[in-house]
């Protein structure tokens, strides 16, 4: 039931899930990281609404490490059964939020006095 890529080395279940939990951390901390430095971005006098986005995209941060835990488990389940693993909706939505990120970060460096 478990295969390898190489023959006769053991499959062992707990590497992708374990790849995909880091994928989905650095990504969260990509995202808070950047939206860390758009709060920095935005800070002028009297301008606190150009931190919005910043803390927008930090807020994002964190609810893509708790997808990512969601997606660990689903993955870890899926490969101890040996099913596939599918669903690339949570994909789509991350690379949706970067998009509007990146749209973001361009209204308030375009946008700062």
């Amino acid at each position: 039931m478990s295969r390898s890529l190489l023959p006769g080395a053991p499959l062992d279940p707990g590497l992708q899930p374990e790849r995909t939990r880091m994928a989905w951390s650095r990504t969260s901390l990509a995202f808070v990281a950047n939206g860390a430095l758009l709060v920095h971005a935005g800070h002028v006098p009297d301008g606190w609404w150009y931190m919005l986005p910043g803390c927008a995209v930090m807020a994002a941060g964190c609810v893509v490490y708790a997808v990512g835990l969601l997606r660990h488990r689903q993955v870890y389940r899926a490969v101890r059964a040996g099913t596939p693993v599918s669903g690339d909706s949570a994909i789509r939505a991350t690379l949706l939020t970067a998009v509007a990120a990146c749209v973001l970060a361009a209204a308030v460096l375009l946008g700062r006095p």
